[in-house]
């Protein structure tokens, strides 16, 4: 008898294509493809073969022959519900989302408990920014297959995205069960937990990530900044240092690689890799182009030098002191600064002219940003310029506010809140609660410097301790800092969380105690209690415990040997 098929029976077909397909799910594309084309020439209308070449050509990258491949097969069994899934996820994965949803709404309506559609068009979705209609799509494929690890990923990141973090977490951990071996869900759960605050869960699933995935750039640099944060430099710098190592181009390893150096007391790599920062996300948009080149440590004599301010007032308060070091080359300083920044910086030694952002540039022969001078300046632990104070309160103010001090208590200026929009404010800001025990030390009279986020704390806690409030006359009418100034130098003491207020009061050369969490930033290196940066500095820092009513705790203790010594 002979074949109904060209060069071979049905049963030949039948068996090139469970092997082609064996061969495909093993990873084997090659001897898949050859197998598949082999099918094809013995039944050249065999829209079996035809539909998994096409997805295999998909996955070689060559999209447009898979769609051919794939369409072609549709038009010989148009009711198979799986090939209009397939190709909606090819024509997706193509950029092509709207013919994708065509396509993936036929896939439903042909098979509605089909799960791997459901998922597919929930990714076509989410390409056309119908994030809703997706995550819809996603909840109803795990719906019918509970352990389905694609749609909970997908879920995990939407969720996760939009700040529904638990959610997220149960999404990524069901994914993880479901494919252990996916080092994506293990990936994606890290990033979750860390944005939860629960460093050291996160680091675990970031590190079973790199197990899965020794070659896993973004895991390892995940794992190097969940240790930074953990107060753990030493190990964060070798994740980092390979997931660089791995990706040349990788801005966020680089970036998170220079804080972790810096941290170190590593200032010489740590300044070189402090450069990434041009390439992240939230500095592009500061760059402008100039005509004049920028610095790079040559000779300024009789040359202008436009200093650009860049990241948050605190930033520019620290790094200001570079300006004064630029003129003494002989330098013609111009600093761009924020506008709230203008007055106070304008004491600064060293300054020919100060401008704010946006005001139109007087003439200039070169550019540098601020944050940029220690590294060009060559700044070591050993040399750092910590010369204070290097900002000056206005006179006239200073007796204003002096005036309004008891003058038989010792006085003490208390700020807890940072800038709430800073991804780490939570860990580094400290409840107000926690100052109660030092308004109870005898002689002591607190006073508020905060301004703004968190100091509607205060009136919660009115009945339970007292704290004397300057706001909000505190610098209204007039530049950021210049009253709290001139009350910080009529003040006996600052006592701060990590905020710019402690940057200010270490400028003014005025003993400020800083508070911080476990893994605080950089500037603030690793076990010790001083600081480079500022003499009059001290430093209280969280244990392991990550508790900060022992932190206040310790300041207490200071504060009563402080005022019993006089």
């Amino acid at each position: 008898m002979k074949s109904s098929l060209p060069g071979g029976s049905p049963g030949d077909v039948s068996k090139l294509l469970q092997n082609a397909k064996q061969n495909h799910k093993a990873g084997r594309l090659r001897a898949a493809e050859g197998l598949y084309r082999k099918a094809l020439e013995l039944s050249p209308n065999n829209a079996e073969a035809m539909h998994f070449l096409g997805l295999l050509q998909h996955q070689q990258g060559k999209g447009t022959a898979a769609v051919d491949l794939m369409r072609r097969s549709l038009a010989l069994k148009p009711d198979s519900g799986e090939y209009h899934s397939n190709l909606g996820m090819v024509l997706a994965s193509l950029g092509r989302a709207e013919e994708a949803i065509e396509v993936l709404d036929r896939a439903v309506a042909l098979n509605p408990d089909h799960a791997e559609a459901h998922n597919n068009r929930g990714g076509a979705l989410d390409r056309l920014g119908r994030g809703d209609e997706a995550i819809a799509a996603w909840k109803r494929a795990v719906e019918l297959r509970p352990n389905y690890a694609e749609p909970h990923n997908h879920l995990g990141q939407k969720l996760s995205a939009g700040g529904k973090i638990d959610e997220a977490i149960a999404h990524f951990e069901t994914a993880a069960k479901a494919n252990p071996r996916n080092a994506e869900a293990h990936n994606n759960l890290g990033i979750a937990l860390r944005k939860k605050g629960q460093l050291a869960e996160a680091g675990k699933a970031f590190r079973r990530a790199t197990e899965l995935r020794p070659d896993f750039a973004e895991a390892l640099s995940n794992l190097g900044t969940a240790l930074n944060e953990q107060g753990r430099p030493d190990e964060a710098s070798g994740y980092l240092q390979k997931a660089a190592d791995l990706r040349p181009d990788f801005v966020d390893a680089h970036w998170n690689l220079s804080l972790s150096l810096l941290a170190r007391g590593e200032f010489e790599k740590g300044w070189l890799e402090y450069e990434w920062r041009r390439h992240l996300p939230a500095d592009l948009s500061l760059h402008r182009s100039f005509p004049q080149p920028e610095w790079n440590g040559g000779s300024v004599d009789g040359r202008t030098v436009l200093v650009i301010a860049e990241q948050g007032l605190g930033d520019t308060l620290q790094f200001v002191r570079y300006v004064p070091l630029l003129a003494r080359r002989g330098a013609k300083v111009v600093l761009e600064c924020q506008p709230r920044l203008r007055p106070l910086l304008q004491s600064v030694d060293g300054l020919s002219a100060i401008v704010a952002h946006g005001e139109p540039l007087p003439r200039f022969d070169t550019h540098a940003r601020l944050m940029s001078l220690a590294g060009i300046f060559g700044t070591r632990l050993g040399n750092i310029p910590a010369a204070t104070p290097y900002l000056r309160a206005d006179a006239r103010r200073i007796q204003q506010w002096k005036s309004r001090l008891p003058e038989k208590s010792f006085n003490i200026g208390i700020a807890w809140q940072g800038n709430p929009t800073f991804p780490g404010d939570r860990s580094r800001s400290i409840p107000l609660r926690h100052f109660a025990p030092l308004a109870a030390v005898p002689g002591v009279r607190l006073f508020s410097l905060q301004k703004n986020a968190g100091a509607e704390q205060a009136a919660a806690l009115d009945d339970q301790f007292q704290l004397t409030e300057f706001s909000p006359a505190l610098d209204e009418g007039c530049g950021a800092f210049e009253d709290t100034a001139a009350v910080i130098m009529s003040l006996d003491l600052v006592i701060t969380s990590d905020t710019s207020m402690a940057h200010l009061a270490g400028a003014l050369g005025r003993p400020v105690w800083v508070g911080l969490c476990f893994g605080c930033d950089w500037r603030f290196l690793r076990n010790r209690d001083d600081s480079p940066w500022y003499p009059t500095m001290r430093l209280f820092r969280q244990t392991d415990t990550r508790d900060y009513e022992a932190v206040l705790d310790r300041v207490r203790g200071e504060l009563l040997r402080l005022i019993a010594a006089g």
